[in-house]
């Protein structure tokens, strides 16, 4: 994604849902439910449906109009975090190991332009999106990703 980011929205609240470590078979029955993932591979980056393995790089993101997941991948298995934006059941199991209202501010942010050469040739599916950065507050900060 691009540096350069919009200006700030309001800072708001959500409940962080904290699975730790869990197998990948777990995460990609919760990304079927999700309205779009982001993550690399060694064909690039893609923004879409889920993969139907595990990535060979590090992160992994979804999301739906309900929450947002930020993955950490290792292998078969992913560290997992689900930022809820309002009150809905949780999509995924097993249940969390922490549970937390944190505050989030949400930024605005673009992926990489059409003509960017630095990171190798790019696909026309995520070049030029906008895309949404929930930041979270408070002793391990995350960023959660929506892009749009």
């Amino acid at each position: 994604m691009t540096s350069s980011m919009d200006t700030t929205t309001a800072t708001t609240t959500g409940v962080l849902h904290s699975h730790g470590r869990i197998p990948w078979h777990h995460l990609a029955a919760t990304l079927t439910g999700a309205d779009g993932t982001a993550w690399a591979d060694y064909d690039g980056f893609h923004i879409g449906a889920p993969p139907t393995s595990p990535p060979p790089y590090t992160h992994l993101w979804a999301w739906t109009t309900n929450w947002l997941l930020r993955a950490r991948l290792d292998n078969d298995t992913a560290i997992v975090g689900v930022l809820h934006l309002d009150n809905a059941t949780p999509p995924l199991e097993p249940q969390p190991v922490a549970v937390e209202t944190i505050a989030y501010t949400i930024r605005h942010a673009h992926t990489w332009p059409a003509l960017e050469k630095r990171i190798g040739p790019l696909d026309h599916t995520v070049t030029d999106r906008q895309a949404d950065l929930y930041q979270t507050a408070g002793t391990h900060p995350t960023t959660f990703v929506r892009i749009r």
